[in-house]
């Protein structure tokens, strides 16, 4: 019983211990011979909703228009008319990453339209937050309209879940852990004993 015990204590503790650095690992990337099929060219909306005073931004793969083409952007929804998109113009690679910016007065569902050599549409959702369209132009962490933004980071990002570690699951785990090897060697000293 004992045994038992203490190996269940030790995997529970050495688990939730090593839980996290698991969930964090990046996948591997298989080599480029091991596919025998190419992958399309990826979409990547980088804020699908947003406030009035923010900023998202729709990344286009390697490959997804034609090298340097000059891709027509139209917006739709509430005062569309005074959005702002920035950066219609297709990488040497067919890559493209453009900026949207809602207008201070807009709400609602937003359909950006791309009318490329592939055509795509990225639905935003913009919601009235916690700041003031007033105060839209003065806050610094807002970029200005007509300005592209730089990706956050190079290669491939893992998504964000929005959960964190609790550090009493830490603690949990690291007294789990210590009561397993406290049990280990009771059960050492027992037989040193008999």
């Amino acid at each position: 019983m004992l045994k038992k015990l203490a190996a269940i204590s030790l995997t529970a503790g050495a688990l939730v211990l090593v839980a996290p650095t698991i969930a964090t690992a990046a996948p591997t990337i298989p080599d480029a011979s091991s596919d025998s099929y190419p992958s399309p060219p990826g979409v990547k909306v980088g804020d699908p909703i947003i406030d009035v005073c923010e900023v998202s931004t729709i990344v286009f793969g390697p490959g997804y228009f034609l090298p340097s083409e000059n891709v027509a952007v139209s917006v739709s929804g509430k005062n569309a008319g005074k959005a702002a998109t920035s950066g219609n113009t297709a990488g040497a690679d067919g890559s493209m990453t453009l900026t949207f910016r809602p207008p201070a007065d807009g709400e609602g569902s937003y359909a950006v339209a791309f009318g490329g050599s592939r055509p795509y549409t990225a639905t935003i959702t913009v919601s009235h937050g916690h700041d003031a369209a007033s105060s839209c132009d003065h806050d610094p962490a807002v970029a200005p309209a007509g300005t592209e933004l730089p990706l956050t980071g190079g290669g491939m990002e893992l998504a964000l879940t929005g959960g964190s570690v609790s550090p009493w699951v830490l603690g949990g785990g690291a007294a789990a852990l210590v009561a397993g090897g406290a049990l280990v060697a009771t059960g050492i000293v027992r037989r040193k004993r008999a």
